[in-house]
C-alpha cells in the first residue's frame, strides 16, 4: 500500500457508474428506481449534463411503432447485420422502444415530432422523432433529485478486481492529479467507445472504459467493425451531410450514380448513403483516387439535404424547423455549426472537395441481454458495448446503419444495465476487499508519465496512430498484407507508450487516452485479420465473399497472460428465427475496384 497515500481520495458506494452521458444517466436513474436505498455514484471527466457526445449531435430518436417489431428485426438481421446479429437482444430492443420513450418522458425528456414522426425507411416500420440538445441537463437534474451523487472532472483509468469479480475502480482528478479510489459492489461502464480523436463531433469517445475492461480481463466482441466513415469537407473539416448522394470525380463523372446499380441488391454493400447509412462511399472515393480520378467533390447544388424536410427538422443548419419540430437549443447549435462551415469555405465554387472522415465507433465490450460483462459485478451500457452486444450485427454501432438509433440504444441499454447492476448490488451483502497492492501497481503505471523526467509527447504517438486508422485501405478496404503492416506499426507505437512524459493531470489524461487508442487499434486489426470474409460493413479485398460455413461466428478478444487472445464463438443459430443457410454469398463485381 506504499504508493496509495493516506490522503488519497477514497469513496465507497453500492453502484459506480463510470461516465454520465446519455446511457450513464439512464443507468443511474434506473438503478435508483429499482432499489432507491442503494448508493449510486457517477464519475466523469465532464460536468453532469455535459458528458458524452449525445448532446453534440442531431438529437434523433428512432423507435419501432406497434406491430412493426418483427419486420424491423428481420430487416436488420437480413439486410444490415448480414446474419451476425444477436437476435434475442435485437428483438428485446424492437419490443421496448415505445416503453423506453415513456420512461424517458417521466425523467423530463421532451420529444418533438410526436404527432407525425418521420418514416425512417421506405420498407421497414422505423420512425424518427427528436429531442432538444439540453436533454442531458434534464436527466442530470432528475438524477440529482433522485439521490445520485456525482464526481466531476475525474478520469477513471482501471478497474479493481478480486479474481473474476470487479470490486471498484481507480483513477485521478483532472484538476489536482490526486488519486481517486472507489469501492463498489457493482460497476457500470458507460464512458463511450473509441473514435481516435479524429472527427470533431465524435472526439470525446476515447476508449478509456474499453481499455479498463480489457486490462481487467473482460471479453471483447466485434472489434473488427469499428470503422465507421462519414463524409468530410476538406475546407472546414466538418461532416458534409447529404454529400454521399452528390459525389463526382475530377472528370465530372457521378460516383453516386455509378454506385447505385451495384449497391442496390448486394448483401455485402447495401445502400451507398441515404436511409441505411451505407459506408461504401469511402471505398468508391478510394478507388477513384487510385485510378487517377481524384480529388472527389460534392456538387453543393445537388445536395439538397440542408433545405429538405429531414435536413431542416433533424439537423437544422438553415431556416426554421416545421411546426412541432422547432428545438431552441438544437436550432442555435446547428445554425452556429453551419456558420462555421460557411466561413471555412475557401471559395464560392459549387464543387466542394470531399474526403472520407474516419469516425470509428469501436465499441467491443462483450455484454449479454442483461448488460452484464464476462466479469462478475461489471456491467456496461451505451456506445462502449454497442458492437459488443452484437445485436446490430456486422456493422459499426452506433448507429448500426439506422439513423437515430444511437440515442434509443443508449437509453435501452442504460435502463437495463442500471436495473441489472442494482439487483446484483442489492443481493450483495457487503463490499469485497480491495487489494491495495494491486491498486498501488495500477497507480504507479498510469501516474508514470507525470513523474518521468524525460520522454516523448503524447502527440508523438497520437498523430501517427491517427494516420494509420484513418487510411481507407487499412480501415475500410482491408487486405491481410496491409493490415499486418498496420498492426506492426501499431505495436511499434505500443512499445513507445512507456516513454510518454506529461506536465500535468490534463495531459496525464491524454496519455491514458492514447494508451487506450493504441490498444483499441490492436484489437481492431487482430479481429479484422481473424475474419477472413466480407460481411456487412466489413469488406476484405482478399476475401470478397461472405462465408457462412466458416464465419457465422463472433470474433472474441481477451487479455490472457499479457497477450491478446483471439477466439471464435459460434452464433446459436438453432435458437434464432432467421438463418443465412449453408452457402457462400458471391460479392458484387464492384468489389474488384
Amino acid at each position: 500500500m506504499k504508493t496509495i497515500a493516506s490522503d488519497d481520495n477514497m469513496y465507497q458506494t453500492d453502484i459506480l457508474v463510470v461516465g454520465y452521458g446519455s446511457a450513464g444517466l439512464a443507468a443511474a436513474l434506473a438503478a435508483k428506481d429499482a432499489h432507491p436505498r442503494l448508493a449510486v455514484l457517477a464519475a466523469d471527466k465532464a460536468c453532469p449534463g455535459f458528458g458524452g457526445k449525445a448532446n453534440k449531435g442531431g438529437g434523433h430518436c428512432a423507435f419501432i411503432p406497434e406491430g412493426g417489431e418483427e419486420a424491423y428485426v428481420e430487416y436488420q438481421v437480413r439486410n444490415l447485420g448480414d446474419y451476425l446479429s444477436e437476435q434475442h437482444l435485437l428483438r428485446d430492443y424492437a419490443n421496448a422502444t415505445r416503453q423506453v420513450i415513456n420512461r424517458m418522458m417521466t425523467y423530463g425528456v421532451q420529444f418533438y415530432g410526436q404527432k407525425k414522426p418521420f418514416s425512417g425507411h421506405p420498407v421497414i416500420p422505423w420512425k424518427v422523432m427528436t429531442v432538444d440538445l439540453d436533454f442531458m441537463q434534464r436527466l442530470a437534474r432528475r438524477a440529482k433529485a433522485a439521490g445520485v451523487k456525482f464526481l466531476e472532472k475525474v478520469s477513471i483509468v482501471d478497474l479493481l478486481t478480486n479474481g473474476n469479480r470487479v470490486v471498484g475502480a481507480i483513477g485521478f482528478s483532472l484538476l489536482t492529479g490526486e488519486t481517486i479510489l472507489i469501492r463498489a459492489k457493482a460497476v457500470i461502464l458507460a464512458n463511450g467507445n473509441q473514435n481516435w480523436r479524429i472527427m470533431r463531433m465524435w472526439a470525446s469517445g476515447r476508449g478509456d472504459g474499453i481499455a479498463a475492461a480489457y486490462r481487467a480481463g473482460a471479453k471483447m466482441r466485434n472489434a473488427e467493425f469499428g470503422s465507421f466513415v462519414g463524409m468530410t469537407s476538406v475546407d472546414h473539416g466538418h461532416m458534409a451531410y447529404g454529400a454521399e448522394d452528390a459525389l463526382y470525380n475530377a472528370r465530372g463523372e457521378s460516383i453516386s450514380e455509378f454506385a447505385r446499380p451495384f449497391l442496390k441488391d448486394n448483401p455485402n454493400l447495401g445502400t451507398l448513403g441515404g436511409i441505411d447509412l451505407g459506408g461504401n462511399h469511402a471505398l468508391l472515393m478510394h478507388w477513384e483516387v487510385k485510378k487517377g480520378n481524384g480529388p472527389i467533390y460534392q456538387n453543393s447544388r445537388e445536395n439538397g439535404f440542408v433545405v429538405s424536410p429531414a435536413g431542416r427538422n433533424l439537423a437544422p443548419e438553415v431556416g426554421q424547423a416545421d411546426p412541432g419540430w422547432y428545438r431552441p437549443v438544437a436550432h442555435k447549435f446547428w445554425h452556429g455549426l453551419y456558420q462555421k462551415k460557411i466561413q471555412g469555405y475557401r471559395d464560392n465554387q459549387v464543387m466542394k472537395e470531399i474526403v472520407p472522415g474516419f469516425i470509428g465507433e469501436c465499441s467491443p465490450v462483450y455484454v449479454g441481454r442483461d448488460m452484464a460483462t464476462s466479469m462478475k459485478g461489471l456491467y456496461a451500457a451505451g456506445d462502449i458495448c454497442a458492437c459488443g452486444n452484437a445485436a446490430t450485427g456486422a456493422v459499426p454501432s452506433p448507429p448500426g446503419r439506422n439513423r437515430g438509433t444511437g440515442l434509443m440504444w443508449s437509453w435501452f441499454m442504460g435502463l437495463r444495465a442500471g436495473e441489472s447492476a442494482a439487483d446484483f448490488a442489492a443481493a450483495t451483502s457487503r463490499h469485497c476487499a480491495v487489494d491495495y497492492n494491486q491498486a498501488s501497481a495500477l497507480k504507479a503505471r498510469f501516474m508514470a508519465p507525470l513523474v518521468r523526467t524525460d520522454g516523448i509527447t503524447v502527440d508523438e504517438i497520437l498523430k501517427p496512430l491517427q494516420h494509420i486508422m484513418s487510411a481507407i485501405d487499412l480501415s475500410a478496404w482491408k487486405h491481410e498484407s496491409r493490415m499486418n503492416r498496420a498492426l506492426a506499426e501499431v505495436l511499434a507505437l505500443k512499445e513507445k507508450l512507456p516513454e510518454m512524459k506529461v506536465e500535468d493531470a490534463h495531459y496525464l489524461s491524454a496519455a491514458n487516452e492514447v494508451t487506450s487508442m493504441v490498444l483499441c487499434s490492436e484489437m481492431f486489426f487482430r479481429a479484422a485479420l481473424a475474419r477472413k470474409e466480407s460481411r456487412g460493413w466489413f469488406i476484405r479485398e482478399d476475401y470478397p465473399d461472405r462465408d457462412d460455413q466458416a464465419f457465422c461466428q463472433w470474433v472474441v478478444l481477451q487479455h490472457r497472460s499479457g497477450e491478446m487472445s483471439v477466439s471464435f464463438e459460434q452464433l446459436p443459430l438453432h435458437e434464432y428465427r432467421y438463418h443465412p443457410g449453408d452457402r457462400t454469398i458471391k460479392s458484387s463485381p464492384m468489389l474488384s475496384g
